[in-house]
């Protein structure tokens, strides 16, 4: 299939400072999985620019997509730009499949649906598994109530979810599409050539001011000589300089820590 990932251009705060961007990890982090499911997919990132709107539409629907995915880091401020995106996408290509993720809509996705029909989809949770899932399922005309993880409309408009999808217990069982973006455009701290990557997800901790134990439910960490190895890579290969921990509590495990850190 044709997918399309779009990163909207934040219209309030962002993951960068003047003149620097980071690349957007969680549609990376769908993408590789994608990828290797057999699918073409192309990422839309309308943060440089920032990107007109019209632009980034006529961007994402150069070669007919099948499916177009639309996530942000900065979920919940991003929101209206998100819909606007695909309000404009349905109004131009209404066969289009648009699939909504992050952490907003994972929260919010009844009111989301209720509110408009132009996303067909919404991924609740992590969606390295479940937006492969909904895609396949798709494709082979199988029933979408089949895929734990989502929300969408049924055939009387009203808003339903599926089940929770199961947490992803082995971090390093699904790799980051680095392939799609060109490392040469993305910087951070004084033009160095930047990353974001994530040792863990999660947080042990239940404070009830942040809804990160909600959205990931338990702390879980990658393979730290693995973790290592990729940063070695990217280092190697793509001449990154600088990794920012997407991380909420990266050093839960001393032990995971300490394994990562010394040689």
């Amino acid at each position: 299939m044709n997918i399309v990932l779009i990163n909207p251009p934040h219209t309030a705060i962002g993951s960068r400072v003047p003149d620097d961007h980071l690349p957007p990890l969680g549609l990376l982090a769908i993408g590789g999985p994608l990828i290797d499911s057999g699918h073409d997919v192309r990422l839309v990132d309308a943060e440089f620019g920032p990107m007109p709107l019209a632009t980034l539409v006529d961007e994402a629907l150069r070669g007919d997509p099948d499916f177009i995915l639309i996530g942000h880091s900065g979920s919940t401020s991003a929101h209206p730009t998100a819909l606007r995106i695909a309000e404009m996408i349905k109004a131009r290509a209404p066969h289009v499949i648009v699939i909504y993720g992050g952490v907003f809509p994972t929260y919010h996705w009844r009111d989301i649906l209720g509110a408009t029909d132009v996303f067909d989809f919404i991924v609740r949770g992590e969606g390295e598994a479940t937006a492969t899932a909904l895609v396949e399922v798709i494709e082979m005309r199988q029933p979408v109530a089949s895929v734990a993880g989502i929300a969408y409309r049924d055939d009387l408009g009203r808003p339903v979810a599926t089940q929770p999808a199961m947490t992803i217990a082995d971090l390093d069982a699904y790799r980051v599409g680095w392939e799609l973006i060109d490392h040469r455009r993305y910087s951070y701290w004084g033009s160095k050539r930047a990353v974001v990557m994530q040792f863990s997800r999660g947080c042990p901790h239940l404070c009830n001011y942040c809804g990160q134990r909600g959205f990931w439910t338990r702390w879980r960490h990658r393979d730290p000589v693995k973790f290592a190895k990729e940063i070695a890579w990217l280092h190697r290969e793509h001449g990154v300089e600088l990794i920012n921990l997407a991380d909420e509590n990266p050093t839960s495990s001393k032990k995971a820590w300490r394994a990562f850190l010394e040689p």
